[in-house]
């Protein structure tokens, strides 16, 4: 394919983006999305350009969002930061408002290495720090293993993926898993059971927010693709001698009870539970979220 052909497919995910930005109901969600740049990457990426959420000055800290989710994710934190850190937060390959090809495949590794990709061609060097959240964690981790000297510390908020073994997902059930993911009953219920208390706090602008993504074109083929691979799992095993602090709700559903005992057992996690909090505790509890990650970065 030329590259002509890549910069159309490229341009239709950025069209959509600024079409459907101005309709986002949650005001914190389009303060974010004002502060997109697009970052053009080099051949390996057919000089695709991608989200990357920059603004601020200091310390770097890289966000990265969990599955099935973008940069919105942050929209509650970041005000509470942004005058303080350096922020930096892309959406995952494959994920968000990315540019997906339906040759490609999209993979843990592909994503790390795209996430290196970024990090390079914005010239961060060492002292970066990184808040992972959900899948976001086991992200955070597998890409300390790969460049450790450039990582200072790490907090993982809910972590999902530390534990168990990675799954694939054959065709054609990947591509049914995909698409029931995309029914609207289906975004709901799983919006709401990511919130402590989903009767208080979900409401049309978290469900927008949750689903918004899905217009963008590969989406369906991008998301089969990555449960193909079997996603991430088992990354505790890879985690390096990098200062960690772990922050989870103490009403989250999705990991449960089992996992969370799993990560309070290893001393390395340096496990904080919050209460009245679900699987989200930077959009649950953005303040106190904050307040944990600026005194941690901070120390």
């Amino acid at each position: 394919m030329n590259k002509n052909f890549y910069n159309d497919f490229n341009k239709l995910n950025i069209d959509y983006f600024e079409k459907v930005k101005n309709s986002l109901e949650d005001p914190l969600g389009l303060n974010i999305s004002n502060d997109v740049n697009w970052i053009k990457l080099n051949k390996k990426w057919n000089f695709s350009e991608f989200p990357v959420v920059m603004v601020g000055t200091g310390q770097p800290i890289l966000f990265l969002h969990g599955f099935d989710s973008s940069f919105l994710e942050f929209r509650r934190i970041y005000p509470f930061l942004k005058n303080k850190f350096q922020l930096i937060i892309p959406d995952l390959l494959g994920f968000g408002f990315t540019p997906r090809m339906a040759s490609n495949q999209y993979n843990p590794s592909k994503i790390i290495s795209n996430l290196i990709d970024i990090i390079n061609t914005l010239k961060l060097k060492n002292q970066l720090m990184i808040v992972g959240a959900s899948m976001g964690g086991s992200v955070a981790i597998n890409l300390a293993k790969e460049i450790p000297d450039l990582i200072d510390k790490i907090i993982l908020l809910s972590p999902a993926g530390l534990f168990g073994e990675a799954k694939n997902i054959p065709f054609p059930l990947n591509q049914i898993g995909a698409s029931f993911l995309g029914l609207s009953l289906v975004r709901r219920s799983l919006c709401r059971q990511a919130f402590a208390f989903p009767e208080k706090s979900v409401g049309s602008m978290e469900e927008q927010i949750a689903s918004i993504h899905l217009g963008c074109s590969g989406w369906r083929n991008s998301l089969a693709s990555f449960a193909k691979s079997g996603g991430f799992a088992g990354t505790y095993k890879y985690m390096q001698n990098i200062s960690i602090k772990t922050i989870c709700g103490e009403n989250d559903r999705i990991l449960g009870k089992k996992e969370i005992n799993k990560i309070k057992q290893i001393e390395q996690l340096n496990f904080i539970g919050l209460k009245n909090c679900g699987h989200l505790p930077h959009v649950d509890l953005p303040s106190l979220s904050s307040k944990i990650i600026d005194d941690y970065f901070c120390s």
